[in-house]
């Protein structure tokens, strides 16, 4: 009868640890990505202009030409790109220097995006479910922005989605 007991009350025991710890695994959410955001109710994309003029310079922008800003402060945006399904609701947008632009992680399922700029205009992000950025673009150039998997830094699919943003 001790004997019983005495595992019960190890079993107990070992049932409020786990509660009391299940709280700490998962908490490597940053700080400042806080709020979820809802995205606006008119559209899923912005409006795309025509293609420019080429006028873009040939080189890439230089580390530090893109500005981000996690959860919901920063720059009022002037467009506003979604990410949803493991992909970009579109795959260009063109602006012009100076303008912001707000990305958002519109999952309905807990895939949890990083951004990677692949000429390093500025330092990866991730983004939650109902979480966003704004970036804004200082320099004009070409910046694309790979789409990927938070946990693996490698593409959802095959090959990862792409949004190219020409800043003139």
């Amino acid at each position: 009868m001790k004997s019983k007991l005495l595992m019960l009350l190890v079993v107990l025991l070992m049932l409020v640890s786990a509660v009391a710890l299940s709280g700490c695994l998962g908490g490597d959410t940053p700080a400042n990505n806080t709020t979820p955001e809802q995205p606006p109710a008119v559209n899923n994309t912005t409006p795309e202009q025509p293609p420019a003029e080429n006028n873009t310079p040939s080189t890439p922008p230089s580390s530090g030409s893109v500005n981000v800003v996690l959860g919901e402060g920063g720059p009022t945006p002037t467009y506003f790109v979604q990410a949803k399904d493991q992909k970009y609701a579109t795959s260009t947008l063109n602006i012009s220097k100076g303008e912001t632009v707000r990305f958002m992680n519109t999952e309905t399922r807990n895939f949890r995006h990083l951004y990677h700029s692949e000429n390093g205009a500025f330092e990866d992000f991730n983004l939650n479910p109902r979480y966003s950025a704004t970036l804004t673009f200082n320099d004009a150039g070409t910046y694309k922005i790979e789409l990927l998997n938070y946990y693996t830094a490698e593409p959802f699919g095959t090959t990862a989605p792409v949004l190219t943003v020409n800043v003139s």
